[in-house]
């Protein structure tokens, strides 16, 4: 399977998450993508050899489509690129192999890394959180995919302690959650809430239901799928929903259950049997 960009390979196992990206539909992470781009040119001055660049944050916060952002700057335009899902199965022979099979589309590895073309690689969804696995994982990228041009590496992961664990020479970022008002925006986009004609009337309620998400765009996504085939009385029956009744970082649960509940009855079956496989 292919990315966006010829000869990308975009997964170990399964096509989880790519490369993918509609830049004109992400809210609120422009400031955060300047700061990210501005640390890595200034590492890269340095002509330090690898870089390792770790994201982290909550689930559903928007860490893959951050690390898509940086993927698809024209900075690295001319970088030969992989992504990699990498999932809570570490298996750092797959992820060995994957690189291999993305960087020797065209010619073989050994020829590839002489020829002294950067590259940039992501991993994408990081659980691995065994300090020697990860110096493993380090000392593999280093000793394999590394050249005198320089090669950075991007991770995403949930966890801290990870980002913490597998970063060399940039401080990890965190996410950070998305105000109140992007929120909203994500959900109106999603519910098409422009085309309503009582829009107006419906402004404050939704305002509310937007707060709701605790910063999470999964969060808001979904709710604005749910929401737009709802009446008035429906967003009221949303906003009030005990479901909410949770941690911030219960947001994206809560949402997913209130899109489930509201689900037409004819897909909930397909839905629930879908539940049944792994990750």
């Amino acid at each position: 399977m292919t990315g966006p960009n010829c000869g990308e390979l975009s997964s170990v196992d399964a096509q989880e998450t790519s490369s993918d990206i509609v830049e004109e539909h992400i809210v609120g992470r422009t400031e955060g993508k300047r700061k990210i781009m501005d640390s890595l040119l200034e590492v890269m001055s340095e002509k330090i050899v690898m870089i390792i660049l770790p994201i982290h944050g909550i689930g559903g916060i928007g860490k893959t489509t951050f690390a898509r952002l940086i993927y698809n700057d024209p900075m690295f335009e001319l970088y030969s690129k992989v992504w990699i899902y990498v999932s809570q199965r570490f298996d750092l022979n797959k992820i060995c192999e994957s690189i291999i099979s993305q960087l020797s589309e065209r010619q073989n590895l050994h020829s590839y890394l002489a020829s002294g073309k950067k590259i940039l690689i992501v991993l994408d969804d990081l659980w691995e959180d065994n300090q020697i696995q990860l110096q493993e994982l380090k000392d593999m990228l280093y000793d394999k995919f590394h050249n005198e041009s320089g090669i950075i590496i991007l991770v995403t992961t949930r966890s801290e302690s990870v980002a913490e664990r597998i970063c060399t020479n940039i401080q990890p970022y965190k996410i950070p959650p998305l105000s109140k008002d992007m929120c909203w925006y994500i959900i109106k986009q999603r519910s098409y809430f422009e085309a309503r004609d009582d829009s107006k009337q419906w402004t404050d309620i939704g305002l509310e239901i937007a707060q709701k998400c605790g910063g999470v765009a999964l969060a808001a996504q979904s709710l604005g799928f749910t929401l737009r085939s709802m009446n008035f009385d429906q967003w009221v029956q949303v906003r009030d929903s005990d479901i909410w009744n949770g941690t911030i970082s219960d947001h994206v649960l809560a949402s997913l259950k209130l899109s489930h509940h509201y689900m037409p009855s004819y897909l909930k079956p397909c839905f629930n049997y879908c539940a049944i496989f792994p990750k």
